[in-house]
């Protein structure tokens, strides 16, 4: 997916709600209203927020599961902000 794209520096944004479509190249579960984008006064940019339940609501990258990511990059970095008392669940294969 990002194979061919140009990785040469020292990050690459593959998780950014920024622009008209982030979300594009992403498969979504849960339907629009389990999954929005938002406007965050505190880090002053676009956040996802998943509500419901973490099996059911889920963002896959790429949207083909049969298709490598194509990171070239030797580290993966996720900020993630899961608020107390509520579902998280990361899978990466």
């Amino acid at each position: 997916m990002f194979k061919n794209e140009y990785q040469g520096g020292a990050v690459v944004d593959i998780f950014s709600a920024q622009g008209n479509d982030p979300v594009a190249k992403w498969k979504l579960y849960g339907g629009q209203k389990a999954i929005k984008k938002e406007f965050d006064k505190e880090i002053k940019g676009f956040v996802y927020i998943l509500e419901g339940s973490s099996q059911k609501n889920k963002m896959q990258m790429p949207k083909d599961s049969r298709m490598p990511l194509g990171l070239s990059q030797r580290f993966l970095i996720l900020q993630v902000y899961v608020p107390l008392g509520k579902d998280f669940s990361t899978e990466l294969m």
